[in-house]
């Protein structure tokens, strides 16, 4: 039982980890997609550069993907303590 709490706390800590971890690639993403659709000016000088536009896509979104990947399975493993510990009960 008290491992299952510690448990849950560290997969909570994971949880935050991940959120600051992928705030950074989103807002990459957000300011490519902000660029390739606005039609006005970009709001950065440097994002008039399609390639640059295109490196911010490529550089976050591995990262991205791997932080959900990583959520999905921390979502499970925690799905699977707490009926563990309902079970038990």
């Amino acid at each position: 039982m008290q491992n299952n709490e510690q448990r849950i706390k560290q997969i909570e800590k994971e949880f935050i980890k991940l959120g600051i971890i992928d705030a950074v690639p989103m807002m990459m993403i957000a300011l490519g997609l902000h660029t390739k659709f606005s039609g006005g000016e970009p709001l950065f000088e440097f994002l008039k550069d399609d390639a640059v536009v295109n490196s911010l896509f490529v550089i976050a979104a591995p990262v991205v993907l791997w932080c959900m990947y990583r959520s999905v399975k921390l979502a499970i493993e925690r799905k699977r303590i707490d009926a563990s510990v309902k079970n038990s009960r």
